[in-house]
């Protein structure tokens, strides 16, 4: 059998895994109840799912470990992200970015109050505020780091690496641990660490594309501290000390997926399909370990046909 038919078999397999979690909270009675509003909000949470399965295959994958009613609000949340990523790579001009990403602005806050447009995942968010209780504060917090970085900031140093895992990737866990009812500081604390984690597995595992753009996000510390040079990088792409940056970026990584795993024991066994997200984080970073830390090596863009098992694995022992 092929191993993308073994995957998909997998995949499949996995979604019958249930986590039994009553979600808290409620806001009002405003479902879809007659027929055609159901096949209009059907039609909403496929397309979310769709540009998820897409764009964000695992993340696609952790949509399995989540109980079955709130896929949906787990596919809204994801699809969000996915849009604002797109910003970026499809608009020549930031001030037009910056556009669009008011337009989101206002679309979460009309959302918020009631009223929201006639944007499918609006329509699943806004849906979803029946069944758990999300915070406006996180989806602006991800929009304004996405709209800044249409700018290409520059990153001075690790700090500043840490600050956009914290307001991407560690969001985006907040939402999903709100989603899952989940009120917990240990939760929040390890959510933290691991969104740091993938913030910055993010810009390796991007890092040969924005070359390729002439995007640089090392920040100017460690490539002063290895002497590398941006542009020599641009054009010749694997550099003399950039491996030894890579590595000093990676085991800070590394480090914060550490320091998420002490809380492990302390956060209410809910909250772990959100802190699964670790889980494909940590693989890249042994994959590129095993690579002697070569951003550029092309087996690292190979997707990972084992995630499902290592999830999988992780989600019955309780950890990630």
């Amino acid at each position: 059998m092929a191993p993308r038919t073994f995957v998909n078999n997998i995949i499949n397999a996995l979604r019958v895994v249930s986590y039994r979690k009553k979600t808290v909270g409620t806001i009002g009675s405003r479902g879809y109840s007659t027929a055609k509003e159901d096949k209009k909000l059907n039609a909403a949470i496929k397309y979310c799912t769709d540009l998820v399965k897409k764009h964000d295959p695992e993340n696609y994958i952790l949509s399995t470990f989540y109980p079955k009613h709130l896929q949906k609000v787990y596919f809204a949340i994801r699809a969000l992200n996915i849009e604002l990523i797109m910003i970026r790579e499809s608009t020549t001009k930031p001030q037009l970015g910056n556009l669009r990403m008011q337009f989101w602005r206002e679309t979460i806050d009309k959302t918020f109050k009631g009223i929201p447009p006639q944007q499918p995942i609006a329509q699943v968010l806004y849906n979803s505020l029946e069944i758990c209780q999300l915070s406006p504060l996180f989806f602006k917090r991800i929009i304004d780091e996405r709209d800044a970085q249409l700018y290409d900031p520059p990153y001075i140093n690790n700090k500043d690496l840490e600050s956009y895992g914290e307001n991407t990737a560690s969001c985006l866990l907040y939402l999903h641990l709100q989603s899952l009812g989940v009120e917990d500081i240990q939760a929040d604390h390890a959510a933290s660490h691991i969104g740091k984690s993938i913030g910055i597995v993010t810009i390796l595992r991007g890092f040969p594309y924005l070359v390729s753009k002439r995007r640089m996000l090392l920040p100017s510390a460690i490539t002063s501290k290895y002497n590398i040079s941006q542009e020599e990088i641009f054009r010749q792409g694997p550099v003399k000390g950039l491996e030894d940056a890579i590595f000093e970026i990676a085991t800070l990584a590394h480090d914060h997926l550490l320091t998420a795993r002490t809380f492990l024991q302390s956060t209410p066994n809910q909250a772990l399909p959100a802190l699964l997200s670790a889980v494909p984080c940590d693989l890249y970073l042994k994959r590129l370990e095993k690579y002697n830390f070569n951003v550029f090596d092309p087996k690292l863009a190979i997707r990972n046909w084992k995630l499902p098992f290592y999830l999988w694995y992780n989600y019955n022992k309780g950890t990630f």
